[in-house]
């Protein structure tokens, strides 16, 4: 510890001038502590806020909708179960189905008048990617007044029908979008 005392004590501190000349005269400033986030001028808080607004609209519009489907969900649901059971009581339950759905879309004075092959027409027409007419003509009719005990129930044949049907609870439009 003496011998580095004895070092330092003989040395002597920088002579003037040392290091570039050119800085000799410059004076650092200090920085500023924090600089903040927030738009200094109006007009950028006024395309903020507007985005915020919108942003917001867009959430509200996507929750609406989530709500406004909730049938769709949950009478898909039943479908689900309908072809896990592949019971007869369950595939006589289409019509009814398919009926309660279309009241959750559309006005009850619109539908409550239809029946057969209007029905079927009017089906169609609410959803472009169904054809009940041709692909399964009837079979709401006929499903609905089936016997519960009929040996002529055969699950293959409903298949189609239960497709029609998925469908249609998919990809009509409703009458208020």
């Amino acid at each position: 510890m003496i011998y580095l005392n004895a070092i330092t004590s003989t040395l002597s501190p920088f002579t003037k001038p040392w290091g570039n000349y050119l800085l000799e005269k410059i004076v650092e400033n200090q920085a500023p502590h924090s600089i903040s986030w927030f738009p200094q001028t109006v007009g950028w808080q006024v395309l903020i806020t507007a985005l915020l607004l919108l942003l917001a609209n867009k959430i509200y519009q996507a929750y609406e909708n989530y709500q406004r489907n909730a049938y769709r969900r949950s009478a898909l649901a039943w479908l689900v179960q309908c072809q896990q059971a592949n019971d007869i009581k369950m595939y006589k339950q289409l019509p009814a189905l398919l009926r309660k759905t279309a009241l959750n879309a559309f006005k009850r004075s619109e539908i409550s008048q239809l029946n057969g092959k209007y029905w079927e027409q009017w089906l169609d027409k609410q959803c472009q990617q169904t054809s009940f007419v041709t692909t399964c003509p009837n079979a709401l009719h006929q499903l609905a007044f089936m016997p519960t005990r009929s040996d002529a129930f055969k699950a293959e044949q409903y298949q189609k029908l239960i497709v029609q049907v998925t469908l249609w609870i998919k990809h009509h439009r409703r009458s208020d979008a």
